[in-house]
């Protein structure tokens, strides 16, 4: 894992993240991480199914995108 995406990460930690996973997109708050996976909570797809927790390989990933706090 680089250290710019190591850097990026830890500072996400506790925020909401929507991702790209092979074509697929989530949203989910991001609650751990490791150099091979990503660990969100929370988890909604596209489709509007939710999930308690979503595993998820890093090399999996296509994007990540920060989201907005809600004010």
């Amino acid at each position: 894992m680089s250290k710019l995406l190591l850097k990026k990460l830890e500072s996400y930690l506790g925020k909401k993240l929507i991702i790209s996973i092979d074509g697929s997109i989530f949203t989910g708050d991001f609650v751990d991480f490791d150099e091979d996976v990503l660990c969100l909570s929370d988890v909604k797809d596209i489709s509007g199914s939710t999930g308690k927790e979503l595993l998820v390989s890093v090399s999996n990933v296509v994007w990540i995108i920060l989201a907005e706090d809600k004010k």
